[in-house]
């Protein structure tokens, strides 16, 4: 049986540990100050998300996650609400937990440190101002993607780039930084009308320059089935780190 090890890891030591992984170099804190799991070579870390509505952890690794998996179910915390696991161990997760899962989605965090080659329309773009046009941004957002994440006007985006016609905005996209501190996009959307003509590639691309030239990396993250987003990731040079499966779950008392 794996050593199993339930503790808080000082310092860097999670990413001493896990140092050739992109996640927990990218997207994770340094020092990451709240409870670590780890048994062999699977990790979970407790995480939120950035709105605090949930309240995750989240489990990678290969052979010793199952274990994992039982470790963490028997020392779950209480305002756990959610886990995030990645797709080939959903079935584990189902089985273990049943219908206590509450709903969820699949999704994959991608990264790039090579910067995109120049794209048709990238001298369409223009920088945004978070205060001055969070207005026109949302309205954006609302016909485009109402559940994009950029939340413009919060002082959350480090850049925004975007493009008009006519005056009006008719592409746009963020770049924020995650726990780690490393470049992370977010909220990239294309009027529907203005589709088809490269915007959505440009804007990605014009964003991603920008990190890797000052950060030397770029990450996002994406639903796993919006296969139009994927193939202008792939073009561009993101790749696939972790393909999660994320599930809220009913209360902990429940779960033991």
């Amino acid at each position: 049986m794996a050593d199993t090890m339930i503790r808080r890891l000082p310092g860097d030591e999670l990413h001493e540990l896990f140092a050739h992984d992109p996640f927990i170099r990218w997207d994770i804190a340094r020092p990451h100050t709240s409870q670590i799991w780890v048994v062999g070579d699977a990790v979970a870390l407790q995480r939120h998300s950035h709105s605090r509505r949930i309240h995750g952890i989240s489990l990678l690794g290969r052979d010793d996650v199952p274990e994992l998996l039982d470790v963490v179910l028997a020392d779950l915390p209480p305002e756990i609400n959610g886990l995030s696991v990645e797709r080939q161990f959903l079935p584990l997760l189902e089985e273990r937990l049943g219908p206590r899962l509450a709903g969820g989605g699949d999704w994959d965090w991608m990264w790039t440190e090579q910067a995109p080659e120049p794209v048709p329309a990238q001298d369409r773009l223009v920088i945004l101002d978070d205060t001055r046009d969070a207005a026109e941004i949302s309205a954006l957002n609302q016909i485009g993607n109402p559940t994009a994440e950029s939340e413009p006007g919060t002082g959350r985006t480090q850049l925004w780039l975007g493009a008009r016609e006519h005056g009006r905005l008719i592409a746009a996209g963020a770049m924020h930084l995650t726990p780690g501190g490393a470049p992370h996009l977010a909220g990239i959307v294309v009027d529907p009308q203005a589709r088809g003509r490269g915007l959505g590639t440009a804007v990605t691309a014009g964003l991603a320059r920008h990190a890797i030239e000052r950060h030397g990396v770029c990450t996002l993250g994406m639903y796993a089935d919006n296969d139009r987003a994927r193939d202008i990731y792939e073009r561009i040079g993101f790749r696939v780190a972790r393909a999660w499966a994320s599930r809220r779950m009913t209360p902990t008392d429940t779960a033991r």
